[in-house]
């Protein structure tokens, strides 16, 4: 899989990696990738730009918003926080992100175990794929 596409800015041909995505707003037929250094209005629908993102990098989280989960620092039932921004989480999307990213409930009260020699699991607290864990042993 390739990490970058191109858009056809000015008659030239501009790389966009995965990487640089924050998120992606759409508005009717037009999509706005929002990226670390620079924006870029294209003619894409919001249906039509989801389906090439990658969608282990990438959830809908809203009818006008695509977010790169990498980029996420907070969420929440009703909202997400990426570098600087804040947007909506829209009713129909609620669970998207919180089933694409591991969730542990590690609370203050597990941290007595730590330094002791009693070993444990966090637990996992969401339907995150467990073959990706690192199991503790």
């Amino acid at each position: 899989m390739k990490n970058f596409f191109f858009i056809k800015v000015d008659g030239r041909y501009t790389k966009i990696d995965f990487s640089e995505i924050i998120y992606v707003e759409g508005s009717r037929n037009y999509s706005k990738i929002i990226t670390e250094s620079k924006n870029h209005l294209i003619l894409l629908t919001m249906k039509r730009i989801e389906q090439f993102l990658p969608q282990e990098l990438f959830k809908r989280i809203h009818k006008s918003y695509i977010v790169s989960l990498s980029k996420i620092k907070q969420f929440d039932k009703g909202r997400v926080w990426l570098k600087d921004i804040e947007l909506p989480v829209g009713e129909q999307y609620k669970s998207e992100i919180e089933n694409s990213v591991l969730i542990i409930n590690y609370s203050e009260n597990y941290s007595s175990f730590i330094g002791k020699s009693k070993k444990f699991e966090p637990v996992v607290i969401n339907n995150y794929n467990n073959s990706k864990l690192i199991k503790v042993k």
